[in-house]
Parts: C-alpha cells; structure tokens; sequence
C-alpha cells in the first residue's frame, strides 16, 4: 500500500513476503546485509530483515535506475541508512527511513530529513514506568492526570512513536536522551505539528500520525516526523 504524506512518499511491507519463499529477496541486498542476515540466528527476524531491506533496495534502485543489490548506502554515526554521497546531486537529496513492528514495516521516501516510528498497541509493557524514566516533565503530567486503562495505554505507544520518529530524523535515534524534548500528547491535525528539539536547535520539525493517511487499522500506531520547509 501506498500513500502520501507533505511530500513524503509512504509504503508499507508485508514482512511475510507476500507468500512466496523470502530467499528468493536475499539476492536484492548487498553483500554485508547478506552476511548481516546470516548471523540473526532466529529464522523470522532473518526473514523480516530480509524482506524490509530488500523492499527498501528495490524502491530505492527504481529511483536510481539500478538493480537494488547495486544501490550503495552508507550509515551515519549513530547507524541511520542514507544513499551513499557518490549519488549527489542527481538525487535532489532523496531521503529515506524504515521502521517494522512484528510483521508489518513502513518506509517513507522524502527530499528532506525524515523519521518514521511503528508500534503495536497490543504490546504488553508498564506504560507509566517508561513514562517515569524516559518522557519529558511536561508529557509525565500528562499521563499523570488521565485515569489508568487501555486508552492511556494506547496514547503511550502513539507518543512513544512521535519521541521516536523525531530522534530518527534527526539520525540520533537513542543516542538522543527522549526526555530533552516535548512532544504533544493530543491529537495532530492533518497538518501536523512543528515541533523543537535541543539536539538540533536552529532546526524545525513538523510530526504527523501516519493514521491519518495509511489505514493501519486498530493494531498499529505509527507517527512521521520531516524536517519543516521555513
């Protein structure tokens, strides 16, 4: 499926490869993601990893015209995946990033610095303890004041993937503490949210719910964050 958001290209991948045997995607990456591949010693995150970077490779080559295992990516300091520098300024700065939950991953392709999170709500996990430790004093009173129960829950894991789309496009990822920032906690219009980050500062951001255009359905939550054109 596909859909778009404020400019950024949005897909999502069925990790199960769509019924046909994933070793048949293992010739679309590169040569270290093969042996990266070899050594994820379960056989279902080998297939997930499998299948998430070669869909990547494969809308990334479409772009490029290559084959996908012939696209060249480098890594950031902190293992974010770009295009290789070499492909500058044909690209027109082509961004990308990919996030996956259980069987389900999202990738978005944009011109400027993106970050996408996904998670499943269905996750058991002690909400208020991350809360506690992880999230900024303003966001901690926020929880504090709603009532215990499953929409609190749920409203964690869509704040949850705001932190986490931002310190991703910023190509920190945890490295970034999620506590330095705020994000809001209600809901987003279509226009998103600009929003500020002190490991970035001069910089701004804008954070959308990817529900909002990609029918996820009640098992998922997901939130994209790009750099905001001033």
């Amino acid at each position: 499926m596909r859909a778009q958001l404020a400019s950024v290209e949005l897909h999502t991948v069925d990790l199960r490869a769509d019924g046909h045997s994933w070793e048949s995607w293992v010739p679309d990456l590169a040569a270290d993601e093969r042996a990266r591949a070899e050594r994820i010693s379960f056989s279902e995150g080998r297939r997930r990893f499998v299948v998430g970077r070669a869909s990547l490779r494969r809308l990334l080559g479409s772009r490029l015209g290559l084959p996908a295992s012939e696209v060249q990516l480098v890594e950031g300091d902190h293992g974010k995946p770009a295009l290789d520098p070499c492909y500058a300024p044909a690209t027109r700065g082509l961004t990308f990033n990919l996030t996956h939950s259980g069987e389900l991953a999202l990738l978005a392709i944009a011109n400027r610095e993106v970050g996408i999170d996904l998670e499943s709500p269905l996750r058991s996990v002690d909400a208020m303890a991350v809360v506690r430790r992880f999230f900024s004093e303003a966001e901690r009173r926020g929880f504090d004041a709603m009532p215990p129960g499953a929409d609190r829950d749920r409203l964690f894991f869509r704040v949850w993937t705001r932190k986490e789309a931002l310190v991703k496009a910023i190509g920190r990822g945890l490295s970034c503490p999620l506590s330095s920032f705020t994000v809001p906690i209600g809901e987003l219009s279509m226009q998103g949210v600009v929003i500020d980050c002190p490991e970035r500062s001069g910089h701004r951001w804008r954070l959308f719910e990817i529900g909002s255009v990609l029918p996820l359905g009640p098992d998922w939550v997901a939130s994209l964050v790009i750099a905001d054109q001033k």
